[in-house]
C-alpha cells in the first residue's frame, strides 16, 4: 500500500511518508494496453503529522491516469514509467511528490478533528519533489516493490521504501473483491530526518522543544492492507488501513516523544469511476 497545498495533514503524513507514496495495493487489474481513467473521493482518518498522535478526518480527491502496465500517474504514486517491463517485473524511473508541513497546522480538507499547535516554531517543511526509480518483481502471489527517490525540493532528502505484498481474490456474484496485505519498511538519510524530525537551537528557542539533531536510518516499519469491493464494471469502493511504528531518530525526536507516538495507524475508505 502519503498521504498537504493541496494540504490535507492527514494526506501530509500518509502520501509524503514513502511507504505510502506508492500504488495503493489491490487495484483493479487492467486487461489491455489502452488508457484508464479514475475520478473519485473518500475520507481519510490520520494522524496530523507524521508523528502525532491526534487524528483528523479529511475528504479527500482522487485522480488516477494509467496505460496498460507501463505508466500510471496519481498524487498517491506520483508519475511512474516501466521502462523495462516482462511478465513479472516492473522496473523504471518514477518523479514523485512530498506535500508539504505547515507550522501553523493548517488542514483545508479537513471535516473533523483540531488543528494541532505542536509544530508552532519549528517552521513549514515545503513541499519536495522527488526523482528517483522504482521495481516491481511479481513472485505467484505475491509483490515485492521498491522505491527509492532524492527530493530536488523541499527538505532535498534521500528517501526509499520496500514492501512485499499479498494478493488475492475473494469470488463472489460478479466481480470478485480484491484484497492485499503485506509488511513493509522505510528509510531516509540525514537532510530527510533533520527536516521532519530534527530541532535546532533557533526551532528549540521558539516551540519549547529541546534542541535535537536527527540522523538518517530507517524511518519506520509496519503493514498495511487493502480491500477493492467493485460495485459495477466502472464503480469501485476501496478499503485502505496501516499501521507503522516510527523507528530511529525518527521516534527519538522531541516532537514525537514529547507531543506525539510513535504509533501510526490510518484507515480511508475512497470511491471511484474507472472509464477508458
Amino acid at each position: 500500500m502519503k498521504i498537504r497545498q493541496f494540504t490535507l495533514a492527514g494526506l501530509a503524513c500518509i502520501f509524503s511518508f514513502p511507504a505510502f507514496a506508492q500504488e495503493w495495493p489491490g487495484e483493479r487489474p487492467a486487461p489491455s494496453d489502452g488508457w484508464e481513467f479514475s475520478l473519485g473521493g473518500g475520507l481519510l482518518f490520520s494522524p496530523n503529522y507524521l508523528g502525532d498522535d491526534d487524528y483528523i478526518l479529511s475528504a479527500v480527491p482522487y485522480i488516477r491516469i494509467k496505460k496498460g502496465d507501463r505508466f500510471v500517474a496519481s498524487i498517491e504514486e506520483g508519475v511512474k514509467y516501466a521502462a523495462i517491463s516482462g511478465d513479472n517485473f516492473r522496473l523504471g524511473p518514477r518523479v514523485s511528490l512530498e506535500f508539504p508541513r505547515d507550522e501553523d497546522g493548517s488542514a483545508p480538507f479537513r471535516v473533523a478533528g483540531e488543528r494541532t499547535n505542536d509544530l508552532l516554531g519549528l517552521g513549514d517543511v515545503n513541499a519536495s519533489v522527488s526523482l528517483g526509480g522504482f521495481a516491481e518483481v511479481d513472485i505467484g502471489d505475491f509483490t515485492a516493490s521498491a522505491n527509492l527517490g532524492k527530493a530536488v525540493t523541499g527538505h532535498d532528502g534521500l528517501t526509499g521504501d520496500v514492501a512485499l505484498n499479498y494478493k488475492g481474490r475473494i469470488q463472489r456474484n460478479g466481480p470478485p473483491i480484491i484484497y492485499a496485505l503485506g509488511p513493509r519498511f522505510n528509510f531516509a538519510n540525514d537532510q530527510y530526518h533533520e527536516a521532519l524530525f530534527g530541532v535546532t537551537a533557533v526551532q528549540s528557542a521558539a516551540s519549547g522543544l529541546p534542541e535535537f539533531e536527527a540522523s538518517g536510518g530507517g524511518v519506520s516499519y509496519g503493514a498495511g492492507v487493502s480491500v477493492i469491493v467493485p460495485v459495477t464494471d466502472n464503480v469501485s469502493t476501496t478499503f485502505i488501513g496501516s499501521y507503522d511504528r516510527l523507528m530511529g531518530d525518527a521516534a527519538r525526536s522531541p516532537l514525537v516523544t514529547e507531543r506525539g507516538s510513535r504509533d501510526q495507524g490510518f484507515v480511508g475508505l475512497v470511491a471511484s469511476y474507472t472509464f477508458k
